[in-house]
């Protein structure tokens, strides 16, 4: 330390102004580059990241918005008012489905069991529940009796269920 101040004091005043100038400018410049830039570029990517974000949100609520737009429209619907069973049961008697054992469980689902079925008829019928009622095949098991014929266990459900 004595050293630095022993080479200050020989400096004459005018280069002694021209060092704490030029230290200075050195600080304001490490100031700059160390802490302000880092900061302004981080608060930068920040307001980006918040735009994507909003953006992104705005996205997800008009979604939400038609979903429930196209919900509401048939919210009171015949079909939504009947039990799984009984839609199963009639679509199954118009596409001339014997149904063998139906056996409801205590999640509101229906199991339903066929012995003998034509398979394009029991798809169709699968199909038109689907399309037509909102109930979905859960769980299926399919196995060819003689031709055409299967015999299917099948788990049916309310498709929001």
């Amino acid at each position: 330390m004595n050293a630095v101040l022993t080479y200050w004091q020989r400096k004459s005043a005018q280069e002694q102004t021209i060092l704490l100038v030029a230290a200075l400018a050195a600080v304001v410049m490490l100031g700059w580059l160390l802490v302000a830039s880092p900061l302004l570029s981080w608060r930068d990517d920040a307001r980006s990241a918040y735009r994507q974000s909003a953006a992104s949100h705005d996205e997800i609520m008009a979604g939400i918005a038609r979903y429930q737009a196209v919900q509401g429209n048939g919210a009171t619907s015949r079909t939504e008012e009947e039990s799984v069973r009984s839609v199963v049961a009639g679509a199954a008697s118009r596409s001339g489905l014997v149904l063998s054992r139906v056996l409801p469980d205590e999640a509101g689902r229906l199991n339903v069991w066929i012995d003998s079925a034509d398979a394009p008829v029991l798809i169709g019928w699968l199909e038109t529940l689907s399309r037509d009622h909102g109930v979905i095949v859960v769980r299926a098991s399919m196995e060819r009796a003689e031709g055409s014929q299967v015999r299917a266990q099948i788990l049916l459900a309310r498709g929001g269920e």
